[in-house]
């Protein structure tokens, strides 16, 4: 192998090397919610509920409530209302 050949492989190394520790955009986003509330949103205050699974994107659930102001709060998933208020919602629902 001559002189050059070597040179282009032993670069082409070190660009995988130091791409291996780079960070692709929209690979691994992250979490939409920074902090959640478990305070209590009175239901006719909620416009939607969007229910995010864990995933390679976030590894937390996340609950996000819009409300009828088009404010976005991020839910502490375990909070004791929303899991009255889910309950309730599947038991209207049967």
């Amino acid at each position: 192998m001559d002189r050059a050949a070597s040179v282009t492989i032993l670069i082409l190394l070190l660009c995988a090397i130091t791409a291996q520790g780079i960070p692709i955009l929209g690979a691994h986003g992250r979490c939409r919610c920074i902090r959640t509330s478990d305070k209590d949103i009175p239901v006719n205050f909620i416009r939607s509920l969007k229910f995010i699974p864990r995933g390679s994107r976030c590894e937390n659930a996340e609950i996000i409530v819009t409300l009828i102001n088009a404010k976005k709060v991020c839910v502490d998933p375990e909070a004791k209302w929303l899991e009255t208020l889910i309950k309730k919602g599947n038991n209207e629902h049967k």
